[in-house]
């Protein structure tokens, strides 16, 4: 079965939430790399879930723009097999977050996994501006 990512967005007040139900693939392990839903404004935080069956230990998770630059900043790098990981979307030794503009292309990508049919929600939440 070839793996899956679906994406559900959510408004809760003034923050938004895509979340992604992520399936490996059953035969190599592989994650679809997925153009995420148009958003546009600042990315404040992503969470990671794995699932009952979850990825390799030290999964990575990017947001790539068009030129290959992870939006997140690493802060999806090195993910843990069993806990819920939550790290805020910040460029690296300040305490702003990303903009992202309703024109960009992103793309999700979930590496280093070769656990055959792993599961994993991925959350990012923004604020639109």
């Amino acid at each position: 079965m070839p793996g899956t990512v679906v994406a559900t967005q959510y408004a809760l007040g003034a923050v938004r939430r895509v979340e992604f139900a992520c399936a490996a693939d059953a035969a190599d392990a592989t994650f679809p790399d997925t153009v995420i839903p148009k958003l546009e404004g600042r990315l404040v935080e992503l969470i990671t879930n794995p699932g009952a069956v979850g990825p390799t230990d030290n999964y990575d998770i990017t947001l790539e723009d068009a030129d290959g630059a992870d939006r997140l900043q690493g802060g999806g790098l090195n993910r843990d097999i069993t806990l819920t990981e939550q790290v805020a979307a910040v460029f690296t030794g300040t305490a702003l977050h990303p903009w992202v503009d309703g024109d960009e292309v992103l793309t999700l990508k979930i590496a280093n996994n070769a656990v055959n049919a792993a599961t994993v929600k991925v959350v990012l939440v923004y604020l639109p501006d």
